[in-house]
């Protein structure tokens, strides 16, 4: 079940003041995690996700930091359900608000972890969304299916299970036609020159 945060958010409000908002109803209402230990053993850190292998290995723990929310935390909570519609191989479910280890309040995303994986490939991702009724755009920086653009699906962040299974476990989705491909360039370290 995803947690549905979104309903909290003062409306118009910036992101800063939502944050404080959503940390201050997951501390009043149970769903916020003071330690981190509790999540497992520590496993990577990407653009936006402290990533964490749970203890009993079924499970990814990701704290997402709202990085690609720009100012309003909005889109993040329409980003998590569309992921859910269109991959629910490997669904999010969020269960909560935790500092990662920089101290931003981050959503506590959890996902199945996907045994016996390996990365997709280029043509493979290709081929999938084809199959999913998107198609590329911008060189396949991007694919689109007219209602949503799906971004950074590359390797490391779509795996083949060992079932054969496509599982698209960290991509950026916007609503098509709402500006996400400049807004995505704009927080991407792929395109500031932050590098991952």
């Amino acid at each position: 079940m995803l947690l549905d945060f979104s309903r909290l958010l003062p409306a118009g409000r910036k992101k800063s003041v939502q944050v404080v908002r959503l940390r201050q109803w997951a501390q009043e209402q149970g769903y916020w995690f003071e330690d981190r230990n509790l999540f497992g053993d520590f496993f990577d850190r990407g653009s936006e996700n402290e990533t964490y292998l749970s203890v009993d290995r079924k499970t990814i723990i990701k704290l997402n930091d709202f990085r690609y929310s720009d100012d309003n935390l909005t889109p993040f909570f329409e980003r998590i359900k569309a992921h859910n519609k269109y991959f629910d191989g490997c669904p999010y479910n969020m269960i909560g608000l935790a500092e990662n280890r920089d101290g931003q309040v981050c959503a506590v995303l959890e996902q199945p972890f996907i045994a016996n994986a390996r990365l997709a490939t280029k043509a493979e991702i290709h081929d999938e969304f084809l199959r999913l009724g998107f198609h590329p755009e911008d060189n396949g920086e991007y694919y689109t299916n007219g209602q949503h653009d799906i971004f950074d699906a590359v390797a490391g962040n779509v795996l083949v299970g060992g079932d054969g299974n496509y599982y698209f476990i960290d991509t950026i989705i916007y609503p098509s036609d709402t500006g996400g491909y400049d807004l995505y360039r704009s927080l991407s370290p792929r395109f500031s020159g932050e590098g991952v």
